[in-house]
């Protein structure tokens, strides 16, 4: 692999315009990002976020672009109402200035749906770059679709939809129509939100406009989405032992009149049973609840989004900790890289263990992380609990606070598991090495 793909992101397209606090707090640069490199063979060695940075709302997305090496470009735009204007400006130029002058360049992630980037994807055709285009599905223009190369879908955020009580503040008539015929309900019981879903169903299987895309091409998950958070108050398929929204309509469509179909990388649809759309396949069914207070799925919910916690073994815990308190000093000030190299010749773990333990360590704020505004891989860290205990609290504070947010109550018994595996009786400690 080599360093040749440039990332730019159009931040107000992402956010949906200024006016959508609910919808900027739900933004992740790390998933985008992660995203991309799952997709694109290349690493980026160029990365630029054009927004209006001043915006204090903005501000939960520093230490992503901190994280990632991404380059901030502040737009004020030229005047009352055109500052998306000026930001889409400012990117297409960016990009063919780099496309002329960067040879080592050849593709260009544009993270956008506006239909004005089908020009600039254009030119740089003429160029010879390769284009990748990444964007929610609702909010992409058909025509940069079209002329992209390739298209990452990005999963829809988690967010109520902006609905009045005298108003919808959404243009899609499949859910004005829904919003007219049902009333906001709280139900917190699993077999009630699973029947008001497949109610949800029902609705859009006799819906007019629904009908149409369900035989055709194929209703975006977007809009059960939309209909299911309006419904119900709270609505978090979390709680339900579903880590993806996608999962949980593999469960509620196995007994009816709809499936899920998917096309690669990331884009799936809602369609009638019998209907089939060509370059996509069929997702399987889940026939039954998986149970939400496991092992495996804290940590899944654990590595979701952030903070992140990564999964690693009770022991390299208990080991990594006890080398790093006992000799503070010569673990004092060190970069990510060099604690993973330096604990990984001395402890002999495998070095993606210890990469986890010390991730979520940093997750938990176990270590003080010095210059601030650097990616982490680039920040000196210094290990700041005053001795094991505190360490493994403030972990298990962390990981907990994590798990009450998006699932509610936690078993014990099950969280305690997570840093003392099954198999292992007690935390084994091994003499520390000089």
């Amino acid at each position: 692999m080599k360093f040749n793909t440039a990332i730019l992101y159009d931040i107000e397209n992402l956010i949906g315009g200024y006016g959508k606090t609910e919808f900027i707090q739900t933004l992740s640069l790390k998933e985008i990002f992660r995203n991309i490199q799952e997709l694109n063979d290349g690493l980026p060695c160029i990365q630029r976020a054009y927004a209006n940075w001043s915006d204090p709302r903005l501000k939960h997305l520093r230490d992503d672009i901190n994280e990632l090496g991404i380059e901030p470009i502040q737009m004020f735009g030229f005047g009352k109402g055109t500052q998306k204007n000026a930001s889409d400006i400012q990117l297409a130029i960016d990009a063919v200035e780099m496309a002329l002058t960067r040879d080592h360049l050849d593709t260009f992630v544009i993270v956008s749906g506006d239909g004005g980037f089908s020009s600039l994807a254009k030119k740089l055709h003429e160029y010879g770059k390769k284009v990748i285009g990444c964007a929610y599905q609702r909010a992409t223009n058909k025509i940069f679709e079209a002329v992209s190369d390739q298209f990452l879908w990005l999963d829809e955020p988690y967010v109520k939809p902006e609905i009045q009580v005298d108003g919808v503040n959404t243009n899609d008539p499949i859910v004005m129509a829904f919003i007219r015929q049902f009333e906001p309900l709280r139900l917190q019981k699993k077999e009630q939100v699973i029947g008001i879903a497949k109610e949800c169903l029902v609705f859009l299987s006799q819906n007019p406009d629904a009908q149409m895309l369900l035989h055709g091409s194929g209703l975006n998950i977007s809009i059960f989405s939309q209909i299911m958070e309006y419904r119900l108050v709270e609505f978090n398929y979390y709680s339900l032992g579903f880590v993806r929204l996608i999962d949980f309509l593999r469960y509620i469509t196995f007994e009816s009149s709809c499936k899920i179909v998917f096309k690669a990388p990331s884009e799936y649809r809602i369609v009638t049973k019998k209907h089939a759309i060509p370059g996509y396949v069929d997702e399987r069914y889940i026939t039954s609840l998986s149970p939400t207070h496991t092992v495996q799925f804290y940590k899944k919910m654990l590595s979701k989004g952030t903070p992140m916690f990564k999964a690693f073994d009770g022991r390299v815990f208990d080991d990594i900790v006890a080398q790093i308190d006992h000799y503070r000093l010569a673990y004092e000030g060190l970069l990510l890289c060099e604690l993973i190299e330096k604990l990984n010749s001395l402890l002999g773990y495998e070095e993606k263990q210890i990469k986890n333990c010390l991730l979520s360590l940093v997750a938990a704020n176990c270590f003080d992380r010095f210059p601030e505004e650097k990616r982490i891989s680039e920040q000196h860290l210094t290990f700041s609990p005053e001795g094991v205990d505190e360490a493994r609290e403030r972990l298990q504070d962390g990981m907990s606070s994590k798990l009450e947010g998006l699932i509610g109550e936690v078993d014990e018994d099950i969280f305690m598991e997570i840093l003392v595996p099954e198999e292992i009786a007690a935390p084994t400690s091994v003499d520390i090495i000089e």
